[in-house]
């Protein structure tokens, strides 16, 4: 699954909490949308999901993916049912793999602006904390006994905060301000035990977490509504927490409490779980609207978990279905697999004696093919792949040819005309290392196609799908090189590479029997 794809599926997941946020906020235990968004930072983080009949994509018929080499392609498709191969790209060289993806070099600049403006505000956090002074009095004492973790906790004093806060994973800290009423007994319980809640239930691991989701899908508008609506419902979850410890008598107390806190921040404190950072209004009012668990309210928030995991965060399954056959119903088994090549529908199935039979749709038709007539009719092709010594080998000397190619002149359909710069060089070098180490990880990439090298397909093993399209390399008589492709189908070629072939013979870089072999070679009968 593509991070395009990743994020699509995050920000639908994030679209159904928010609207059941708005719909359930002080009905619902505020766990049970910390349950909701960690569910919604996997699918933004798990290149992968759990097919299920129930998904939405399920339901409206999206069983489509994306598969290796960016080609999508029908989920079901089986290589040993693919018919003739598409052909692929043109002969392995310099030119036809240069592919410069803006799209990816943007995301890549705002990943890193995103990482460096946090990582920036936690090391100036830290900074500042770490001139804080311990505390030492009866109470904070008396309070650290009480409140043991396998983890050392420890209460600091700081004139560089104006609220309480949280920070440290290991040896967390509980941060003061300097003005800090420390005879207000009454009030120092309500702060230190939501302090002590964020630390227990490790939130600053969780906005790591949140944080790094948001750093890599930054361009996604709904991914920021998701981090601070999550940061949000931590505090809300917090309180709702605290409350419940010292009873529903301490409502109006606890919130008095949190408007005196109420005070302006001085920076972001992104890994550090600030006692009054979220809506205070939010919070008040959730505090006043806490309603006491019931297994109704339990019942209904494992519901909506459960229910909004199915549908959202899981992907379409695919499913079988009958067939009609030649004006005849013929029940398919679950071995059902279907695809498409160029002109041509292809279906296997199983049959009641258990033999694996084809159909052939050309769309006017049905052909009904035992195995035998099948690979009689769309034999196999022979495809030798590359190793990952071989392919390892052919790049070493590439790089070679590569590097002498450096202020020539060049032409790709993608670039026109252009110079081999060493910056160009560099990035081609970088596809192909690319390309060996996904050879590496188990992707498979012709060598050979029944012979011909002028034929690439790309097959990786773990999603059974091969990716294709129509390419064309030509050199010219007088030495210039053109590529055209990828397309779909050959007729799309064909209508691109004709004219070039006519204008080409008139002015006398190619000889007409070449540009005939041409044409016939893509014209469909």
């Amino acid at each position: 699954m593509s991070l395009t794809e990743m994020s699509i599926s995050g920000a639908i997941l994030i679209l159904a909490i928010v609207i059941i946020r708005a719909i359930a906020i002080n009905r619902l235990p505020k766990k049970t949308f910390l349950v909701l968004w960690f569910i919604a930072l996997l699918r933004l983080l798990i290149p992968f999901s759990i097919p299920s009949v129930f998904s939405v994509y399920s339901l409206i018929g999206q069983n489509t993916t994306v598969n290796h080499l960016g080609q999508t392609t029908n989920n079901n498709f089986s290589p040993a049912i693919q018919g003739e191969p598409l052909e692929l790209t043109g002969e392995m060289s310099s030119v036809s793999a240069i592919h410069v993806s803006l799209w990816f070099a943007i995301w890549i600049v705002g990943m890193a602006f995103c990482t460096a403006f946090f990582a920036i505000s936690y090391v100036r956090c830290r900074f500042e904390f770490s001139m804080s002074l311990p505390v030492q009095n009866d109470f904070a004492e008396k309070w650290l006994k009480e409140h043991q973790l396998m983890r050392h906790i420890s209460i600091r004093q700081s004139d560089r905060i104006s609220a309480p806060l949280t920070y440290g994973i290991f040896k967390p800290v509980i941060l003061m301000p300097q003005t800090t009423n420390w005879k207000n007994t009454k009030q120092l319980q309500y702060i230190l035990l939501h302090e002590y809640v964020h630390i227990r239930r490790l939130d600053v691991v969780t906005k790591l977490i949140s944080t790094f989701a948001l750093c890599i899908h930054w361009f996604n508008p709904l991914v920021w509504v998701m981090y601070i609506l999550f940061n949000r419902d931590i505090e809300l979850a917090c309180d709702e927490s605290v409350v419940r410890m010292f009873g529903e008598t301490s409502k109006k107390d606890y919130s008095l409490m949190l408007i005196n806190m109420e005070a302006k921040k001085s920076g972001l404190q992104t890994f550090c779980n600030n006692f009054s950072k979220n809506a205070i209004e939010e919070r008040i009012t959730a505090i006043m609207k806490n309603r006491k668990t019931t297994i109704f309210s339990l019942s209904l928030a494992c519901i909506i978990i459960v229910g909004v995991t199915t549908a959202f965060a899981t992907s379409a399954q695919a499913e079988a279905s009958d067939s009609d056959v030649s004006g005849k119903n013929q029940t398919v088994s679950e071995s059902f697999i279907e695809t498409a090549t160029i002109d041509e529908i292809l279906t296997s199935y199983i049959d009641d004696e258990g033999q694996t039979r084809y159909l052939v749709n050309d769309g006017n038709t049905t052909t009904n093919l035992s195995e035998e007539e099948f690979e009689q009719q769309y034999p196999t092709s022979d495809v030798e792949w590359w190793t990952y010594e071989d392919y390892k080998d052919w790049l070493e000397n590439e790089k070679i040819q590569l590097q002498s190619m450096v202020g020539e002149k060049a032409w790709t359909s993608g670039l026109g005309d252009f110079v081999w710069t060493q910056e160009l060089v560099d990035e081609t070098i970088a596809e192909y290392e690319k390309m060996l180490q996904e050879i590496k990880n188990g992707m498979m990439y012709s060598k050979t196609v029944d012979g011909e090298t002028d034929i690439m397909l790309g097959y990786n093993p773990g999603i059974t799908s091969i990716a294709y399209g129509y390419q064309l390399f030509v050199k010219l008589n007088n030495g210039d090189e053109k590529f055209f492709g990828p397309y779909e189908t050959a007729n799309e070629l064909l209508t691109v590479v004709k004219p070039f072939c006519e204008e080409q013979v008139k002015l006398g870089n190619m000889q007409q029997s070449e540009a005939d072999e041409i044409l016939n070679k893509y014209t469909v009968e």
